[in-house]
C-alpha cells in the first residue's frame, strides 16, 4: 500500500524496482535532433520495452512518393497469427523530449496498424499534408492489430478534406481510426486546419475497436468529433452499464467545435459515469490496462487488469481515474536500481479532486511474479517529472 497526495489531477508515475544484476534494462535510444534519417534508422533497432526519445526539431518525411510514410514499417517485423497473439506483442515508448509537444514536429508521418506493438506516443506533434502527384492525404493513426495505442499529450493536425477521398458512410477522412484494438487519447488535441467543421466531411476519431479512453482532450473542426460504430453493434441493442464503463472512458473533453460532437445513441452515451464519484470510504478497482489485451471467451477481448486498487478516503469532486502499465522502463531507474525485465512502471491519472490522502494497493503476488528468484524487499518510487522519490509502503497479506 502506498499513499499519494491530495490532488491527483497531476499525473503520478509509480515504479516497483530492485537492484539485481540479472534483470537487464531495455535500451533507451536518442535520435539525432532534426535528423529524419536517424529517426528511421533508430526505429529499425527497437526491441521489446525500448524507449525512443526524439529531441526538438522538424522531421519532414517524403512528400513526393504518394505512399504512406509508415513509421511502423521502419520497425522490426512482428510475427502475426501466433495463437497467443496479442499476448506476445512487444512494447514501445516514443516520446518527444521538448518542453512542449510543439517542439517535436513529425510532418507526413503515419502510424499504421498500431505497429503490432503496445505503444505510447507522447509529447510530440503529427502533421498530415498532401503527398505525391495526386495530393493524397494519409490518416496519421490507424490501429488494427489487436494491440493498444496511446496518444498522450499529443497534437495532431489534418487538412480539411472537402472533396471525396476514400469516403465511407459519408465520411471522407478520419484523423484516427480504431479497428480491432484498444486505444487512448489523453491530454491531446486533434484538429482540422482550419478548424471549421462546415468546410469538410472529416471525422476526428472513428472507433470500431474493443476499448477506448478519451480524457481531457480536444477534437475541433470535424463533421463528427467522435464516431462510435462499435456502440451501434454492441451496446445499443442491449446496453450493459458495467461493461460499457469498464471499456469506454470518455470524460472531460472539449468536443464543442464539431458539427456533431459524438455520433452515438444518446441512450448509450448517457450511461457514461466516472469511476471515482464524489464521496468517501470506497474502493476503485478493476482497472483495465488501456494498452493491453487478454483473449478470453466472453468477452472476446478483455483486460488484463492492472493489479492495483485505490481506497478513496474522500473525493470532493467526481472524476475519472486511470492506471496503465507504461511500455518501457523510462525514466530510467536511479543509480543502484534496475527494473524488472518486464518493467513495473504504472501511470496514474485522475480528473477527480481528493480531500484526503488515498491509499494505493498493489497485488503483491502479481508484482513479485515479475521478479522470479528474488526474495528480498522491493522498492516503490514515483517520478515527479524530474526526480525519483522513494514512497513508503507496507506489505499486507490477503491481496
Amino acid at each position: 500500500s502506498s499513499r499519494y497526495g491530495d490532488d491527483m489531477t497531476a499525473s503520478i508515475l509509480l515504479l516497483v524496482c530492485l537492484a539485481v544484476p540479472r534483470y537487464i534494462a531495455a535500451t533507451v535510444h536518442t535520435v539525432i535532433a532534426g535528423d529524419i534519417n536517424d529517426l528511421i534508422s533508430t526505429l529499425a533497432l527497437v526491441a521489446d520495452y525500448d524507449t525512443v526519445l526524439i529531441p526538438p526539431g522538424d522531421y519532414v518525411f517524403d512528400l513526393t512518393g504518394g505512399s504512406p510514410n509508415d513509421l511502423c514499417e521502419a520497425m522490426p517485423a512482428v510475427p502475426y497469427g501466433d495463437p497467443n497473439w496479442p499476448a506476445l506483442a512487444p512494447n514501445l515508448l516514443i516520446r518527444g523530449t521538448g518542453s512542449s509537444r510543439s517542439d517535436v514536429k513529425l510532418v507526413a508521418a503515419v502510424f499504421f496498424s498500431g505497429c503490432r506493438r503496445n505503444v505510447v506516443i507522447e509529447n510530440l506533434s503529427l502533421y498530415s499534408v498532401p503527398t505525391g502527384p495526386s495530393g493524397y492525404v494519409w490518416k496519421p493513426v490507424e490501429v488494427d492489430s489487436g494491440t493498444g495505442t496511446m496518444l498522450r499529450n499529443t497534437y495532431i493536425q489534418v487538412p480539411v478534406i472537402a472533396n471525396p477521398q476514400d469516403c465511407y458512410n459519408g465520411i471522407c477522412f478520419r484523423a484516427l481510426t480504431i479497428y480491432v484494438a484498444r486505444a487512448a487519447v489523453m491530454y491531446s488535441t486533434i484538429e482540422a486546419n482550419p478548424p471549421v467543421p462546415s468546410m469538410g466531411a472529416n471525422t476526428g476519431l472513428q472507433d470500431e475497436g474493443y476499448g477506448l479512453c478519451v480524457i481531457k482532450s480536444t477534437f475541433a473542426g470535424f463533421k463528427k468529433g467522435l464516431d462510435f460504430e462499435y456502440f451501434v453493434e454492441n451496446f445499443q441493442a442491449n446496453p450493459d452499464v458495467d461493461e460499457l464503463n469498464k471499456n469506454y472512458k470518455i470524460y472531460g473533453n472539449d468536443l464543442s467545435q464539431n458539427t456533431i460532437p459524438i455520433d452515438a445513441d444518446p441512450t448509450v452515451t448517457n450511461l457514461f459515469s466516472p469511476n471515482t464519484p464524489k464521496g468517501q470510504g470506497y474502493f476503485v478497482n478493476t482497472f483495465i490496462d488501456i494498452l493491453r489485451f487478454r483473449v478470453t471467451t466472453n468477452p472476446i477481448y478483455d483486460g488484463p487488469y492492472v493489479p492495483i486498487k485505490i481506497r478513496v478516503k474522500k473525493a470532493k469532486k467526481a472524476g475519472e481515474t486511470t492506471i496503465y502499465r507504461v511500455p518501457s522502463a523510462y525514466p530510467e531507474p536511479p543509480p543502484g536500481f534496475i527494473s524488472a525485465s518486464e518493467p513495473q512502471y504504472y501511470q496514474f491519472d485522475s480528473t477527480a479532486k481528493f480531500g484526503k490522502k488515498s491509499n494505493v494497493f498493489f497485488k503483491q503476488s502479481d508484482i513479485q511474479s515479475k521478479f522470479p528468484g528474488f526474495s528480498g524487499s522491493l522498492t516503490c518510487m514515483y517520478h515527479n517529472g524530474t526526480t525519483w522519490t522513494t514512497v513508503s509502503h507496507v506489505v499486507y497479506g490477503g491481496w
